[in-house]
C-alpha cells in the first residue's frame, strides 16, 4: 500500500501499476476499485494480496468476482461554445498561477511538450495540481484517437510521481473519472445546464484535484475552439 486518503487508499503493483481502493461514495474511474463499504483503512505500507478472488489489505477485504469494469467513451466533438466553459477554469491552485498564462500560450500553439514542462509535478502531494490540469488537457485532446499514442508518450515521460503518471496515462487513453466524462458529454450535447451540474460534481472530487482537472479540460476546450480544427479537435500537429 502506498498511501491513504479520505475513505480510501492506494495500492501499487509491478511496472508502476497503481489503483485506488475506496468506499461507495466515490465516483468510478480507470484506477478506482469502488468497494461496497469501507469500515476502516489499513495501516500504511500494509501488503496487499489477492486470495480466492478477494483483495485483502490488512482489515479490508474486497470481493473481486462480479466487479464491473469502468469503460467510458468520449464524444467525437464538443458543441458548447467557449462562453459555456467560462468560469470552469476559475480557482486555479496558487502554485499554478505564475505559469498559467504561459501554459495557455503554449497550448494555443500546440506545444504540448512545453505545457508538460511547466505543469508536470508542479504542486504538493501524490497527485500535484499541475498533473491534474494536465490530465484534463489530455482527456480533451484524446477525443482525437489519432493523437493518443503521442499523448501517451508524453504522459509516460512526465517528471512527476508514479501515481500521477498512472492517472496521466489513462487520461491520454481517453479515460478519467465519471464526472469528467459527464462534463464532456454535456458539452458535446451543447447543454450548459448539464455542464454546470457535472462541473459541480467534479469540483467536489478531492481537496483540489477535481477543480484542477476541470480547469485543464476548460482550457483545452476553449483554446482549441478558437482555432480551425482538423479531424475532431486538434488544430495543428502536436509539438513534442
Amino acid at each position: 500500500m502506498q498511501g491513504t486518503f479520505d475513505d480510501g487508499f492506494y495500492v501499487s503493483g509491478p511496472s508502476e501499476e497503481f489503483f485506488a481502493v475506496m468506499g461507495p461514495r466515490h465516483w468510478p474511474g480507470p484506477l478506482h476499485l469502488v468497494a461496497g463499504r469501507m469500515a476502516e483503512l489499513p495501516a500504511v505500507h500494509e501488503r496487499a494480496r489477492v486470495t480466492d478472488g478477494t483483495l485483502v489489505v490488512g482489515p479490508v477485504c474486497v470481493p473481486l468476482d462480479g466487479c464491473r469494469r469502468w469503460v467510458p467513451s468520449l464524444p467525437e466533438r464538443l458543441k458548447a461554445d467557449p462562453e459555456a466553459w467560462h468560469g470552469l477554469a476559475a480557482g486555479v491552485d496558487i502554485e499554478l498561477a505564475p505559469v498559467w498564462e504561459a501554459v495557455t500560450d503554449d497550448l494555443r500553439r500546440g506545444d504540448l511538450a512545453a505545457v508538460f514542462g511547466r505543469l508536470a509535478g508542479r504542486g504538493p502531494g501524490l497527485t500535484p495540481s499541475g498533473d491534474d490540469v494536465l490530465a484534463g488537457i489530455l482527456l480533451v485532446l484524446a477525443m482525437d484517437p489519432t493523437c493518443r499514442r503521442t499523448l501517451g508518450r508524453l504522459a509516460g515521460s512526465a517528471r512527476t510521481t508514479t501515481l500521477s503518471r498512472a492517472f496521466l496515462r489513462w487520461a491520454a487513453a481517453g479515460q478519467s473519472i465519471e464526472p469528467a466524462h459527464a462534463l464532456l458529454d454535456a458539452a458535446a450535447a451543447g447543454d450548459p445546464t448539464a455542464m454546470v451540474e457535472a462541473a459541480r460534481s467534479l469540483a467536489e472530487v478531492g481537496a483540489t484535484s477535481g477543480r484542477a482537472l476541470m480547469a485543464g479540460m476548460a482550457l483545452a476546450a476553449t483554446e482549441l475552439a478558437r482555432t480551425e480544427v482538423t479531424r475532431t479537435m486538434v488544430s495543428r500537429p502536436i509539438v513534442v
